[in-house]
């Protein structure tokens, strides 16, 4: 245990990375509310908690500038430039800014939207596994974790989705500066590039924007650009912003659930055979995977004014660190909360927020992985892992794996 109950160091290490739920629950048992002594933030841990706070922005806002900060090693002229270019988006904004931008884009995720969008999403989904089908081995985070969600949003937004592994590392690039700016880690040549890799994206993305502004599309940008022009309903920024959102959020929380939800079926083989017999099993399978090791593990918030968080008094401008995971697992919430159990009643889990930034997205994540499992398990045969651990990502904020390589198990006639 860290002196005086500080477990700056041990949140952002990476054992907790690898594994941050036995970290978790040791904060979540020794007290609701921890004060994070080297970042001057506080960690809310509980489920009770955790979700009251999401669902009081008026109280906690999302506007907390972490995403402003500039990262070391970085020009302060050339970080203004380009901080200037991107507008706010959903993640980071508060009513009324949030409300309006959310209703023109929650338009692309109705239900009626998803029923449309399921025969394209099972056509990619398909192709995918129809691909991993003619190897004796495959990784089924390159193979089909990332390439499916990747190609679904792309196509959504209206952007070339052949360049997919090139916004996937636009992707991974954004999460891995956020992290650098919030913990100062990182070489002046890493800072450079990650800089670099962010401009490079918001130029891809403006080209699309002003491209769409000449020629409009039956696609999400030009419904953007179509706002932007519309009473001043978005500003240019904030167009930039949401593409960016879109396409961010739009594959890592699908790749992550996919990815994750198969290392889970090798470590719970019995759950394979469940859903074997009967796939109906794959919508609550999939939630459990949400709840137990969903792939968002902490969200930001700061203080509007002073309040009280479980017996201990906040400040104003406080920063506030929500454990999504921890709260999960919160045996006050879910009974038996250490145990994989597709049969249990998963409501409440907070893997996709709650209140009025419950993700957007979350109707076309679980389209996604409904047909992602759906395929593998209905037409794969028998598989296993190809060799070692599972080799889980580094960032602090979003678990998932980097790789998972599989082979077919010959089984003996």
């Amino acid at each position: 245990m860290e002196d005086a109950m500080d477990f700056s160091t041990a949140l952002f290490s990476p054992e907790a990375a690898s594994d941050p739920h036995p970290l978790f629950a040791h904060m979540r048992e020794a007290a609701p509310v921890h004060r994070l002594q080297r970042y001057g933030w506080w960690a809310v841990t509980r489920h009770a908690e955790v979700a009251r706070i999401l669902r009081q922005p008026e109280l906690f806002s999302s506007d907390t500038g972490l995403d402003r900060l500039r990262p070391p090693h970085i020009d302060a002229r050339a970080w203004q430039e380009l901080e200037r270019a991107r507008g706010p988006s959903m993640f980071n904004a508060d009513p009324p800014e949030h409300t309006r931008l959310r209703k023109l884009v929650s338009a692309a995720f109705t239900p009626r939207a998803m029923t449309l969008l399921a025969r394209r999403v099972q056509q990619v989904a398909s192709g995918l596994v129809d691909a991993i089908l003619q190897r004796e081995q495959f990784d089924v985070v390159s193979d089909l974790a990332i390439p499916l969600p990747v190609t679904v949003i792309a196509e959504m937004l209206g952007v070339d989705a052949a360049r997919g592994a090139e916004f996937k590392r636009w992707s991974d690039d954004l999460l891995t500066l956020a992290k650098v700016t919030r913990e100062q880690c990182a070489s002046r040549q890493e800072s450079v590039r990650l800089v670099a890799s962010r401009r490079d994206l918001f130029a891809y993305l403006q080209a699309m924007i002003a491209a769409r502004r000449e020629r409009p599309r039956d696609d999400l940008i030009s419904l953007l650009v179509r706002a932007e022009s519309e009473d001043g309903a978005l500003t240019a920024g904030e167009v930039l912003g949401t593409a960016v959102l879109l396409l961010v959020a739009g594959n890592e929380t699908t790749t992550n659930v996919i990815a994750t939800g198969t290392h889970l079926l090798l470590e719970h083989p019995e759950v394979l055979e469940e859903l074997r017999a009967d796939p109906g099993l794959v919508p609550p399978f999939i939630e459990e995977v949400l709840r137990y090791d969903g792939p968002a593990t902490m969200l930001f918030r700061r203080t509007r004014a002073a309040v009280e968080v479980a017996g201990t008094q906040l400040a104003a401008g406080e920063l506030v660190l929500l454990l999504l995971s921890a709260a999960n697992r919160d045996p006050r919430q879910f009974p038996e909360p250490d145990r994989f159990d597709i049969h249990r009643d998963t409501r409440g889990h907070l893997a996709f927020g709650q209140g009025i930034h419950f993700c957007v997205g979350a109707p076309l994540s679980r389209l996604e992985g409904k047909i992602a499992f759906t395929e593998l398990i209905g037409r794969l045969p028998a598989f296993a892992r190809a060799e070692g651990r599972a080799d889980w990502n580094d960032y602090s904020s979003l678990r998932g794996l980097r790789s998972l390589p599989l082979r077919w198990e010959r089984r003996a006639a």
